[in-house]
């Protein structure tokens, strides 16, 4: 066997055992868990969720549309750079 061949085998076995030793570490951690015991859980946790609440009136702003380069305005005061259409 050539010298080159045998460095790509030897490369590619420990890549494959690298490989394999990540998996086995990976499969291995449980460190996600909050109960610190190990095994699975009857029932997955439920979020409670809260509606945003306002204290305040909204307040209305007037915005102007400007048009660059002679282009047309777009509502919302968004403009598109160089007066063009856009699209592909």
């Amino acid at each position: 066997m050539d010298t080159r061949t045998r460095w790509i085998v030897g490369i590619l076995i420990a890549l494959v055992i690298g490989l394999g030793v990540a998996l086995i570490i990976v499969a291995a951690d449980d460190s996600g868990d909050d109960s610190g015991s190990t095994g699975t859980t009857s029932s997955p946790r439920t979020a409670t969720l809260t509606e945003p609440t306002t204290t305040r009136e909204p307040t209305t702003t007037s915005s102007t549309t400007t048009t660059p380069n002679g282009g047309s305005g777009v509502p919302g005061g968004t403009t598109t750079p160089g007066g063009g259409s856009g699209g592909l």
